[in-house]
């Protein structure tokens, strides 16, 4: 059984100087464990032929102690205001290691108890939750969201296990588990075309289940005979749901998409991701451990001219080698929401008939209702 800490003291302050402060910081590391998950969703991007990740050892518990000292060390050499978000996802379903995980973060805390740097999370599909790894998680303080697309009907469509089943009754018994400890649960729901023709079987589901946060991932990179959304169709999207939820009286759950864009018109925006939140910070905002490969964002795994380094290699090293991906965009200069957008997906902006026109619309006419 894992044991609460003690009461933490204060950190010590160490200055600074100014001129070795980085130009942006790492705010969210993701660390994917394994390569292996016990269901076979038909449009997960890390598994179907084109993109197929293959199987490798996973992470052990030194090696995560390792990605977590560098970070810690990282954000208290440069005394960020901001804590790091350790995120245990990726291609794979990071219960099957959750020992690897549990005694990671353990060692971390054992070594530097007082430690306000890091705050951790795991994305899980559930299905493996125990009341042993929900006690581990609450002791540890690491916040599980969990991967629901939905009631039944939606949900068994793409999530189903390598014999075929549906996997909803699995993973709302691991959220019942996770809730009896306290957890608030925020779900994760993949947008697939089945849910936008089902929007309001969704938010009747949201309201039943009583969950108080929603973030959509948008479907990408998907195998052939899976239809993604387009940029386009995703933030026409994000538009419908909000005035679904508010015409349904779920004016108090947080869709943690349109929450990243009010950080963004706020001036204070998160730079992750665009598939769920509001702008691209790959690389330079946001990396990824494939293993022991790190990468600026879950989609260029396995791509040579994306490799940023190694498990070992310092935090501060990968947006110096990210930098020279980033495109002098001249259109980003003289226009109208820069401020806001901040920064569009970099592997959208690589596409052949790419259009940052949607985006603008969507920024354009949530600035004011958000």
């Amino acid at each position: 059984m894992v044991e609460l800490y003690p009461p933490k003291a204060a950190p010590v302050q160490i200055p600074v100087r100014q001129d070795l402060l980085p130009v942006e910081q790492v705010e969210r590391i993701c660390i994917s464990v394994n390569t292996i998950c016990n269901l076979g969703c038909d449009y997960c991007y890390f598994f179907h032929p084109e993109n197929r990740v293959e199987k490798e050892k996973p992470l052990s518990a030194d090696e995560i102690f390792v990605i977590l000292k560098n970070a810690l060390e990282y954000h208290r050499h440069y005394r960020f205001d901001k804590k790091i978000k350790i995120n245990f996802v990726g291609s794979g379903e990071p219960l099957i290691h959750w020992r690897n995980i549990r005694d990671g973060v353990q060692l971390l805390v054992e070594a530097y108890p007082n430690q306000e740097s890091l705050k951790f999370y795991t994305v899980t599909n559930a299905t493996l939750v125990t009341e042993q790894i929900a006690e581990d998680m609450l002791a540890l303080n690491i916040v599980p969201s969990v991967s629901i697309d939905g009631p039944r009907a939606i949900h068994d469509k793409h999530r189903l296990d390598h014999n075929g089943k549906g996997s909803f009754d699995a993973a709302m018994l691991g959220i019942e588990i996770l809730r009896r400890r306290g957890f608030d649960v925020a779900i994760n729901t993949t947008l697939t075309m089945d849910l936008l023709n089902q929007l309001d079987e969704y938010v009747e589901f949201i309201k039943q289940q009583e969950f108080t946060k929603v973030i959509f991932d948008r479907l990408v990179d998907t195998p052939e005979h899976v239809e993604a959304l387009s940029y386009a169709q995703y933030y026409q999207f994000l538009q419908d749901i909000k005035t679904k939820f508010d015409l349904a009286g779920l004016t108090r759950v947080e869709i943690g998409n349109l929450e990243a864009y009010r950080r963004n018109f706020a001036g204070k925006p998160d730079k992750v991701c665009t598939m769920f939140g509001g702008s691209c910070g790959a690389g330079s905002n946001f990396v990824i451990y494939m293993g022991r490969e790190v990468y600026p964002c879950g989609r260029m795994f396995g791509q040579s001219k994306w490799l940023l380094g190694s498990i070992n290699d310092p935090i501060d090293s990968f947006p110096k080698k990210m930098a020279k991906h980033w495109p002098e965009r001249q259109d980003c200069k003289t226009c109208q929401v820069a401020s806001d957008c901040v920064r569009d997906c970099l592997l959208e902006y690589h596409t052949k008939d790419y259009s940052c026109d949607p985006r603008k619309d969507f920024l354009t006419t949530m600035k004011g209702v958000l």
